[in-house]
């Protein structure tokens, strides 16, 4: 791995991308990194540690060019079970990723849990690979900076899986939000779900979260599918595990990254 110290960094009232915050297509932002640092915008703006982000929802609309970004978070509902935020990605003025967050109030209900069980073996003892597989020769960027241990990869039929874990926070010195961990992990799918019978390449259009408690420790477990249709447009979806159990899902809409 090249030297890195976070995807991020702080130059005056603006973030800027570093390298290790890139995708493989050109000089942009992957969409993992953009979507953690938006998680991490709203988890800032909320005061009350009983309100968690059930549902994050980006819009990756316009790419993110390696320059100086700024996010704004305002408010579009306030309640004391359900709150509704949205946040804004902009460049230069320009609205470039847009998300919108449902933070609920937990409650602690009696009665029996879910199962806790994963339903595949643990990261332990697997060795650290890459997202992309090195031989295609693509740009240096985020997808070699995470650890991905596959148990099953893309050239797997119907399902893939794979415990990941994004070794550098967001900012220098500044931990990384289990919230955060899971947006910027999360943007993957698309390129670690089964490549299936019709190949893309395939890019994912938002990064989609349903959650009904936070990753615990630093692994996140996906259990990955693909739905794509001889138009072009499909889906990826990941069941999220922590090493403790479920979590919850992730979904992303993908389209054949054709130029032209």
């Amino acid at each position: 791995m090249r030297a890195a110290e976070s995807l991020f960094r702080v130059e005056g009232e603006f973030l800027v991308p570093n390298e290790a915050s890139g995708n493989p297509w050109g000089e942009l932002t992957g969409g993992g990194p953009v979507a953690g640092l938006i998680a991490r915008a709203i988890e800032a703006a909320n005061d009350d540690p009983d309100l968690i982000v059930a549902r994050l929802t980006v819009d990756l609309m316009r790419p993110v060019p390696r320059v100086p970004l700024s996010i704004e978070v305002r408010p579009l509902r306030t309640g004391k079970r359900l709150q509704v935020v949205q946040a804004g990605l902009h460049i230069d003025g320009k609205l470039h990723t847009n998300a919108t967050a449902h933070l609920l109030r937990r409650s602690d209900l009696d009665g029996p849990g879910p199962d806790a069980g994963v339903p595949f073996a643990g990261p332990e003892g697997i060795e650290d690979r890459t997202l992309l597989p090195p031989e295609l020769g693509l740009r240096w960027g985020v997808h070699d900076v995470m650890q991905v241990r596959w148990i099953a990869d893309q050239s797997a039929t119907g399902t893939s899986r794979a415990w990941m874990r994004m070794p550098l926070p967001l900012l220098p010195g500044e931990r990384l939000s289990p919230l955060s961990h899971v947006a910027i992990l999360a943007d993957a799918i698309s390129a670690a779900s089964p490549i299936g019978e019709l190949f893309g390449p395939w890019i994912n259009t938002d990064v989609s979260l349903h959650l009904h408690r936070e990753m615990r420790g630093e692994w996140l477990g996906l259990e990955m599918r693909r739905d794509v249709q001889p138009t072009g447009i499909g889906t990826a979806h990941a069941d999220l595990y922590d090493t403790e159990g479920r979590i919850g899902t992730a979904q992303e809409a993908v389209m054949v990254n054709q130029l032209g």
